[in-house]
């Protein structure tokens, strides 16, 4: 089920982190954040390149009801680098029969833009209506949420595009070259906000259901 807001967590460390840098994030830091009972599911990725462990949680409440200021943020001498974004949801666009179980999908893809508020309605049109149409034609790129970031506010990035694929071919499709080099797209790339920070991060583990496993630790007496 899509929920209203997510929490994006990235936590990039140094070259060296070592295994007890794994324990206090297994062991300490992810069950202190997936106590909180706005958070339903937790699904956690790595991107060996950045050095980088990430965890979406979803939530049940309105990304303007979830409170930045009483999450907790890491505190390890390993980290060199922390991003967290919360966001409400925008939409979400599937390919044909293709069904759930494909945000389980192995490739992660996340795409950031810093939309100016005038802009946003055409940048939304563009990419709901003409871009993910023609991305979704490959068959490795069968999914897609957005999102608004409503924390942090100034200066951050305001929109996220969370692909899901099922092969790092989709990124060398002859689809992805269409997508990018439509006239309206062109249109939009002429404009300095127009530029996007682009990752890859693979799915670490099943998704944690945190309603379910907080009942099963804690069941009614």
């Amino acid at each position: 089920m899509k929920s209203p807001a997510i929490v994006f967590d990235a936590i990039t460390v140094a070259p060296q982190a070592d295994f007890a840098f794994d324990v206090w994030y297994a062991n300490h830091y992810l069950p202190e954040l997936s106590a909180r009972r706005e958070f339903v599911s937790v699904q956690r990725y790595g991107s060996p390149r950045r050095a980088t462990y990430l965890a979406v949680f979803e939530a049940s409440a309105d990304a303007s009801a979830i409170d930045s200021a009483t999450i907790p943020e890491p505190a390890h001498a390993s980290i060199t680098g922390v991003e967290r974004y919360i966001a409400g949801t925008l939409g979400e666009r599937k390919a044909p029969a293709v069904d759930d179980s494909i945000f389980n999908a192995d490739i992660l893809y996340p795409v950031f833009f810093r939309v100016p508020a005038d802009r946003e309605a055409e940048f939304n049109a563009w990419y709901e209506e003409e871009h993910l149409a023609i991305l979704q034609r490959c068959p490795y790129w069968p999914a897609c949420r957005r999102y608004r970031v409503i924390h942090p506010g100034a200066d951050s990035w305001t929109h996220i595009a969370l692909h899901y694929l099922t092969d790092l071919r989709a990124l060398e499709s002859a689809e992805r070259t269409e997508a990018r080099s439509t006239p309206w797209r062109a249109r939009l790339a002429q404009e300095p906000w127009f530029r996007a920070d682009y990752r890859v991060y693979y799915r670490y583990g099943q998704r944690l259901a945190l309603r379910a496993a907080a009942a099963r630790e804690h069941p009614a007496q």
